[in-house]
């Protein structure tokens, strides 16, 4: 099996348009930063035999409205860190992934783009600052999304160029992505442009299941499964560390060349503690039918 397992770094790629918008910066703020570094006497594991145990999906629901359909639709802006409506708000908090595992400090959809919801949130590596970008697709249809831009930093100047591609969101599914800043930044992303490019593939309805341990070395890692009624192609899965508050804490990811109907694997972080106690792993993955 071969396989390549890294820290998350973000994805550069650009599409051709099919519908589009420019936007400027959203004014708001990201979630604060937490440090994972070492620490001494703090707890190392979920629980007292070092290993847990989760389940994630990615699935649709199906309702009307306009061109594109949402999920479900209604509007009526709520909360001060949302710029949602509290129907996409009721979408999210119903969906089937890992999503609401994460504290997303803004939400916040593309003008135009009532299906397209993008989180933002952000953690630290060592002295290392990384921005975190949710990908939430919410329309009844595949999407596949395109986005340049970048992160601000604390006097507004650009602290990371941010480049987006992902092809065939299912309906329900979010893709997640870490950039590197280079000082820490706000949470506040100037987008050059957001595009939902024709979709050419198909995306595959999967289930999950995952162990959180260690291994024989006391590195943290996790092993997963994805099983599919459909025949998959080889993909990205993410794993992601979080608090009891869901406060990031990691992020890695693998990409197997492995393909078919189950797909098992695992994913290293290099790290035996941190600061504080991993609660819960988020696991995220997007696949495509295979042709």
């Amino acid at each position: 099996m071969k396989r390549v397992y890294s820290k998350v770094m973000g994805v550069i790629c650009m599409a051709a348009t099919i519908f589009s918008v420019a936007t400027s910066s959203v004014n708001v703020s990201a979630a604060g930063f937490y440090n994972p570094s070492k620490s001494q006497g703090q707890t190392k594991t979920t629980s007292q035999s070092r290993t847990s145990t989760g389940s994630s999906t990615t699935t649709e629901r199906k309702s009307t409205s306009g061109n594109k359909t949402l999920l479900t639709k209604e509007k009526e802006t709520v909360s001060k860190s949302s710029y949602l409506t509290s129907e996409q708000e009721k979408i999210l908090a119903k969906l089937e992934n890992d999503y609401s595992k994460i504290n997303w400090g803004v939400q916040y959809s593309p003008k135009d783009m009532d299906g397209i919801i993008i989180s933002v949130s952000s953690y630290m590596e060592d002295t290392m600052p990384f921005l975190v970008i949710g990908i939430t697709n919410i329309y009844n249809d595949d999407v596949t999304f395109s986005a340049t831009g970048y992160a601000k930093g604390k006097s507004g100047q650009e602290v990371a160029d941010i480049s987006i591609y992902e092809t065939a969101i299912r309906p329900g599914n979010t893709i997640i992505k870490s950039v590197y800043c280079d000082s820490t930044p706000t949470g506040e992303i100037h987008w050059d442009n957001i595009e939902l490019p024709e979709v050419y593939e198909t995306s595959a309805y999967a289930t999950g299941d995952w162990t959180f341990t260690t291994d024989s070395d006391g590195y943290y890692m996790v092993d997963y499964s994805i099983k599919s009624d459909d025949y998959m192609m080889p993909g990205y899965v993410t794993a992601v560390l979080v608090d009891s508050n869901g406060n990031i804490l990691d992020m890695a990811y693998n990409f197997t060349t492995d393909k078919g109907y189950t797909v098992s694997d695992s994913i290293k972080f290099y790290e035996k503690e941190y600061s504080r106690r991993v609660a819960d792993v988020a696991m995220f993955t997007n696949p495509l039918i295979e042709d």
